[in-house]
């Protein structure tokens, strides 16, 4: 086994816009400031060594750094900055109204031969006026100026950011149009719904204008042409007669025949083809660069991949841990494993990973991950009983593509593969995250308006390969009093419950899973959920899974069981992220519960009366999940978010949540204020962090999207890992359950 000195980059615990209001969503990423030395090349995959370099003059520990000319992830960014900059770097440089530059996804290059005059023309007369109009007190220079600034006084800038939002084959996919109707984002008119039918019909004006000017996205195979299992197979056999013998065993093949079989246009099979690599490079936990599937023969159907490029680097695993949820474990719904081993409620205690220092070579955990996918996700969270394990889609002779990219991408599954401890404090030292500042080690943030229910506090950091990580911080919200519905009407009511507000200065408490202390700086206390017992200030409820616990309305600083989760997001060395969940003892779940985050595609077909007046346990239990719902969500990377805490404070304390549970203990406290502004940077400075980190993901995402997608148009308009597990959960008709 050769050793790898394979460079891992870190997280980034995840926060995303708010469901209304100027809500912004988190991310990160500064660059390294220390003083890395020179690199001697990064390594090439096992099955293409080709790929590496040397000589990288850029920073040895980040090979997704955008500024890095030597990484082969990542073209770098153009010399010449833009209003548009060239598309080499596959993302877009957009000005951000304060002399800085916002990155965004989509890019239009002069090979597309687009009409930009002609769409301005039309967008001035359709989408604008709609933005100018609901959206400029967020989205502009002369206000917030918080991207997408779509809604500019200066309608060439807003058109610049719009396009990075719209989807004119589909208009109905279009970012501007789910905002409202799948996130209920800032919704004008009678309602989201109304707000979503006044958007889509601006849109669909805007992109007749525009769609003759476009060009034709290429199919080898004509739509009206069916692909059979039978060519699909004869194809495989016959890539199958060039593999060397010593790499059959590693090689498989996906096929996306179904799919075109369906009648999908030729940009949602581009969609479904950079979905598949993307999964695949997301579930990559220890592979050093992006490796696409390769297409066999030209048709864009069949593709190969080698199980190593993405598994065979390993950091001493020998066995996966249980991937399913703590909640099965504990209350014994779920009884075994994937091999059909007995699991019990020590299985947290008992399974540890003794990670090595350096990841190495290690084809042994291809064939181990390769087997857990095969078991599907048989270690899924249920009510009952275990769950199907829903592979379909496994055949013989290949996967089928949707099927490969929903399995891999299933909680249990997920945890399972990625190799996820079952404390994140495990994580944390695997991962290298920097603590040697005690609390200052981290950069800290509060958002009001999140896409938690309540607000959300979460937190930077760096880590000792030069990456990034982020830690969010969410608090069970519910059972408020009288005829209060949401939580806006509780913040008027003074029903604050989110503790940050009064008590902005984290007090990291001890957990459990083999000797976290307050010292190890990864738990900390919010809302207690006492057993039998009821510190000072709680003001217990009974609890919602029995009278046993109670719910502490308020925050009393004890340690034990807090009602949280914690959502975190690293770096692969990749460039692409990580994902994972963590519940109230600081331990790895599959998902989180309704009254802390929901995933809006979820609900999206609720009224907005059903989902506002959801502040507890919802009566459908469908759940955010860890891998797909993070990895849809983040279809950019980082999202971006304001850090309202301190920007507020600087402007007077006027917008800070007032009373007994908001700012008033310590608000006129010069040693406290002082304290809070060294902890929380401001919004200017955390929102460079952010663009950073996305520069990150984004040159990964060209590295897909440029050998994926066919044509010159090498953007996705839609989530394209999302857009792939739907399909498959209604092509094979898998039934939804509570976290899948």
């Amino acid at each position: 086994m050769r050793n790898m000195a394979c460079w891992i980059a870190l997280t980034s615990a995840f926060a995303v816009a708010g469901a209304t209001g100027c809500v912004a969503q988190i991310g990160d990423g500064a660059p390294d400031s220390d003083g890395n030395s020179p690199s001697t090349g990064v390594p090439g995959s096992p099955s293409n060594p080709g790929t590496g370099t040397t000589g990288n003059p850029g920073n040895p520990n980040n090979p997704g750094n955008p500024n890095n000319p030597g990484n082969p992830n990542n073209p770098g960014e153009p010399a010449e900055p833009g209003v548009v900059a060239g598309c080499e770097a596959g993302y877009s440089r957009l000005p951000d109204g304060k002399g800085g530059f916002n990155v965004e996804a989509v890019c239009i290059p002069d090979t597309m031969g687009f009409d930009k005059a002609k769409s301005l023309e039309a967008f001035k007369t359709t989408v604008y006026p709609l933005l100018a109009t609901n959206c400029s007190g967020c989205h502009s220079t002369t206000s917030r100026a918080q991207s997408p600034i779509h809604a500019d006084v200066d309608p060439a800038l807003a058109h610049e950011y719009a396009l990075t939002r719209v989807n004119f084959k589909k208009p109905v996919d279009s970012k501007l149009v789910v905002r409202m109707g799948i996130d209920r984002h800032n919704c004008f008119g009678r309602d989201c719904k109304d707000a979503n039918a006044q958007m889509l019909a601006a849109v669909e004006v805007w992109a007749a204008a525009v769609v003759p000017s476009l060009p034709e996205t290429p199919r080898p195979i004509p739509a009206s042409e069916k692909v059979t299992e039978a060519q699909v197979k004869e194809w495989i056999a016959a890539d199958k007669a060039s593999v060397a013998a010593a790499d059959a065993e590693f090689i498989k093949y996906t096929s996306l025949h179904e799919i075109h079989n369906a009648g999908v246009s030729a940009e949602e099979m581009n969609v479904a083809r950079v979905g598949l690599a993307k999964a695949l490079n997301s579930t990559a936990r220890w592979a050093p660069v992006i490796v696409n599937p390769v297409d066999i023969n030209g048709k864009g159907i069949v593709y190969r991949f080698d199980t190593r490029d993405y598994w065979g680097y390993n950091k001493g695993v020998t066995k996966l841990h249980f991937g399913g949820s703590d909640d099965d474990v504990f209350f014994g719904r779920t009884s075994v494993n994937y091999l059909g081993e007995k699991v019990g409620s020590d299985v947290t205690t008992k399974e540890k990973y003794r990670y090595t220092a350096e990841v190495q070579e290690d084809p042994s955990f291809a064939k181990l991950v390769w087997g857990r996918i095969k078991a599907g996700n048989v270690e899924g969270a249920t009510d009952s009983k275990v769950l199907p394990p829903y592979v379909d889609g496994f055949k013989d002779e290949y996967i089928e593509g949707s099927q490969l990219v929903y399995t891999v991408t299933r909680p249990d599954v997920y945890n399972a593969i990625m190799a996820i401890p079952w404390y994140a404090q495990d994580l944390e030292n695997e991962l290298g995250v920097i603590k040697d500042q005690g609390m200052k080690s981290y950069e800290y943030m509060v958002t009001k308006q999140a896409i938690t229910i309540d607000s959300r506090m979460y937190w930077r950091a760096r880590t000792k390969s030069g990456g990034y990580y982020w830690k969010t911080w969410d608090i069970f919200t519910g059972q408020l009093e009288g005829n209060v519905q949401t939580i806006e009407q509780a913040y008027e009511q003074g029903q604050i419950r989110f503790p940050f507000w009064a008590h902005p200065i984290p007090k990291f408490i001890a957990g459990t899973g083999g000797g976290v202390t307050a010292d190890t700086l990864s738990f900390v206390a919010t809302l207690a959920q006492p057993f039998n017992s009821e510190p000072a200030g709680c003001d217990g409820q009974p609890n919602y899974g029995g009278s046993q616990f109670l719910n502490c309305r308020y925050y009393t600083g004890t340690e034990g069981l807090q009602q949280s989760a914690e959502e975190v997001i690293w770096d692969l060395p990749n460039g692409l992220q990580g994902y994972s969940l963590w519940g109230g003892f600081n331990q790895r779940r599959v998902d989180a519960f309704v009254n802390i985050v929901r995933d809006p595609r979820i609900t999206r077909e609720d009224a907005d009366a059903v989902i506002t007046s959801r502040i507890g346990f919802a009566s459908t239990d469908r759940r955010l999940n860890t891998g797909s719902a993070c990895i849809g969500c983040h279809a950019d990377g980082m999202n971006r978010g304001d850090n309202d805490l301190r920007d507020w404070l600087d402007e007077g304390g006027a917008r800070l949540p007032k009373g007994e549970h908001g700012v008033d203990r310590w608000i006129n406290d010069e040693a406290t204020v002082a304290q809070v502004k060294e902890l929380y940077p401001p919004t200017t400075v955390m929102r460079e962090r952010m663009e950073s980190d996305r520069k990150v993901f984004l040159a990964a995402m060209a590295k897909i999207k440029q050998e994926m997608i066919l044509g010159t148009d090498k953007n996705v308009y839609v989530e394209p890992t999302i857009w792939t597990i739907e399909w498959a959960q209604k092509f094979y008709k898998y039934a939804p359950t509570r976290s899948n």
